[in-house]
């Protein structure tokens, strides 16, 4: 995927992140509607491709995200760091849409930082992926499957 409005935030707020990853106008030309842009965010972290996606593979590209996000390489990410559209793969948007991906991006930055002194530590963000990864995986069998993200993302 090309752009998105989610690193740590497949984490927290995953409906809310895939409606204004599409309502925003960030979708890649091939999405044109919300299950689309879920699908392609399901291709993501599907990296075996076989369907599903295990808490392995949610919490790889998690970490990668984390990584990515931590600009400073100091092992945590500030609110800074995580307002930075370059890790969102944010491109081509208009100064509104940016502004209003911000806002976004904000309020998840709040509730990932659970101890709220500023910066997200890598367990914060660990917690938050797991906490995320078992709400989605509605019948607890493991895995995630397009049909549970889509139902998560309505």
């Amino acid at each position: 995927m090309t752009r998105g409005f989610w690193p740590a935030s497949t984490a927290v707020g995953f409906a809310g992140a895939v409606a204004a990853f599409v309502a925003l106008g960030a979708a890649p030309a091939a999405a044109q509607s919300k299950d689309e842009a879920v699908r392609l965010v399901f291709q993501r972290f599907d990296s075996d491709g076989d369907g599903k996606i295990t808490e392995a593979e949610f919490m790889q590209v998690g970490e990668q995200d984390f990584l990515a996000f931590d600009a400073n390489k100091d092992g945590s990410v500030s609110k800074k760091e995580f307002l930075d559209p370059k890790p969102h793969k944010l491109t081509n948007v208009s100064a509104a849409d940016l502004a209003q991906a911000k806002k976004i991006w904000a309020q998840q930055f709040d509730q990932l930082d659970t101890d709220k002194n500023g910066v997200l530590s890598e367990a914060e963000h660990q917690k938050a992926g797991k906490r995320s990864f078992a709400h989605m995986d509605a019948n607890k069998d493991g895995a995630i499957t397009l049909a549970e993200m889509n139902a998560v993302a309505k």
